[in-house]
């Protein structure tokens, strides 16, 4: 019904007794609720002379609000207001009201469906449904119209359970573990380097990201490496058939960045390479290592005047083109070609912050749609070595970065009271490596493993080769855990 006349009338006949239920902020209306014009007019006549104070309305009252509109008092005649008048408040029940109001406003709502083109026929002649059972009804419709036409593409709806008999036998027959990483430690408590997945450290100056970063694209790269105690080059375990990218924006890629993988393959230190001095034996590791390179699918990409959008072109080629399932992106700074591009995108000034996370955020929106591995690097604040507790608020720029991150920590030297710890572990441990570095571990998507953990290892920087060393907890005690080589299943 989309018209309720019975019930516009019963609610005139409860505005002429109570007018003051015809401003009531409990019952709101509009001209929308009265498609008949004299019910109209009158309902504004009861507005006018309850906004005066009426407490009560006559026909009189009404003739003499609208004497000097005889249009309206024309309606008024013409339908006979004396007469409806009386009719309407003998039948109308104040008490009853809302039910009244109620039908009212569903039929308006009706017809407002109905005027925009929806089908309305479900809700004419039913007159139990409710006013909340019609809108949540047309809500849905809308909802399932966004859906089909303009679905995000990061959505994905599922009712728990339904595949998941599959995806269990997946895992019995594939565990979910990636790549592995420059630590076996971490290998355990991130599961690797997981495609989809955005791996963020945060490293002070000089610390080693970018060999850190060069090591990890060659263990999953590089089908050979050389095996230093077995003295020979070894079939790589770890190799993914995948190719590499390894995107910067600072050094040479003939000079400073290709030695440094050479190093890595070869065990052969950088400074070696670089100052074309070798012992014996290391020459003919070199042009092994060449060789490899030669076979391996690893791409450098220097890229010193980048915008996000540059970003993205480039490793869209590259996974298309290239089959580059692993990226290294060295490393996250404040550009002043990012901030002006972003500036004229947003057309406002950029502030430092939100261009590092533009371009965190990028990264991560890389990983997901391409189901790749992405691993990047921040710097560390000015205060990075007297915080207590190494997390995100050691990190450059805002917690915003690390927010897209599905692993994150801070990668440093050892501070004072890590060096004792060190030393003690040397001294009850003789024979393991010494820790250069602590890897303070604050975000793992995936861990079966305490946060916070800190993993003790030793990074060469002539080589590239990292060792694990040993593990704490955050507060400094001792945490057991296990290794984990990933090698790749053929």
């Amino acid at each position: 019904m989309l018209y309720d006349q019975n019930s516009v009338r019963l609610l005139l006949g409860c505005l002429l007794i109570k007018p003051s239920l015809a401003i009531s902020d409990k019952y709101p209306m509009s001209r929308d609720d009265f498609t008949v014009d004299f019910h109209l007019r009158l309902w504004q006549g009861c507005v006018a002379l309850a906004k005066r104070g009426a407490e009560s309305i006559s026909a009189l009252d009404l003739y003499m609000l609208c004497k000097n509109n005889k249009q309206v008092e024309d309606i008024f005649k013409l339908n006979q207001l004396d007469d409806f008048i009386d009719t309407v408040k003998q039948l109308a029940n104040v008490g009853n009201f809302e039910v009244y109001y109620t039908n009212v406003r569903r039929a308006t709502l009706l017809r407002s469906y109905k005027n925009a083109g929806y089908n309305i026929d479900k809700f004419e002649q039913d007159d139990k449904a409710t006013i909340e059972d019609i809108v949540q009804y047309f809500d849905a419709q809308q909802i399932a119209i966004k859906k089909q036409f303009y679905k995000d593409k990061d959505i994905d709806e599922l009712k728990a359970g339904d595949g998941f008999e599959a995806v269990k036998e997946g895992f019995k027959a594939e565990p979910l573990f990636g790549a592995t990483t420059f630590s076996e430690y971490l290998n355990t408590a991130a599961r690797g380097w997981i495609p989809g997945q955005l791996s963020i450290y945060s490293v002070g100056s000089g610390v080693g990201k970018s060999t850190i970063g060069l090591a990890n694209l060659v263990q999953v790269c590089c089908p050979r490496i050389y095996d230093i105690d077995k003295g020979q080059y070894v079939d790589n375990p770890c190799y993914q058939h995948k190719a590499g990218l390894y995107l910067q924006f600072e050094m040479a890629g003939d000079t400073e960045i290709t030695p440094k993988i050479v190093a890595t393959i070869s065990g052969v230190p950088c400074f070696s390479i670089l100052n074309g001095r070798y012992e014996e034996g290391e020459e003919e590791r070199v042009d092994e290592a060449i060789k490899i390179l030669h076979e391996s699918k690893l791409y450098i990409v220097t890229m010193p005047n980048y915008t996000v959008d540059l970003i993205e072109s480039y490793v869209k080629d590259y996974v298309v083109n290239k089959q580059v399932g692993y990226l290294c992106y060295d490393y996250i700074v404040e550009s002043s070609s990012v901030s002006s591009d972003l500036a004229k995108k947003n057309g406002v000034a950029t502030r430092s912050d939100q261009v590092l996370s533009g371009i965190a955020s990028k990264l991560k929106d890389l990983a997901v749609e391409y189901n790749i591995a992405v691993l990047t690097f921040t710097q560390v604040n000015a205060n990075a070595m007297t915080q207590e507790i190494m997390d995100s608020g050691v990190a450059a720029g805002s917690r915003a970065i690390q927010n897209k991150a599905d692993v994150a920590g801070v990668i440093m030297p050892l501070r004072r009271k890590e060096q004792e710890i060190a030393d003690m572990m040397m001294e009850k441990y003789p024979n393991n490596p010494k820790p250069s570095r602590v890897l303070h571990l604050y975000k793992m998507r995936f861990s079966q493993v305490e946060q916070g953990i800190k993993i003790y290892f030793n990074l060469d920087l002539n080589t590239g080769r990292t060792k694990d060393c040993f593990v704490t907890t955050k507060f400094d005690n001792p945490y057991q855990l296990t290794k984990t080589r990933l090698v790749y299943a053929k």
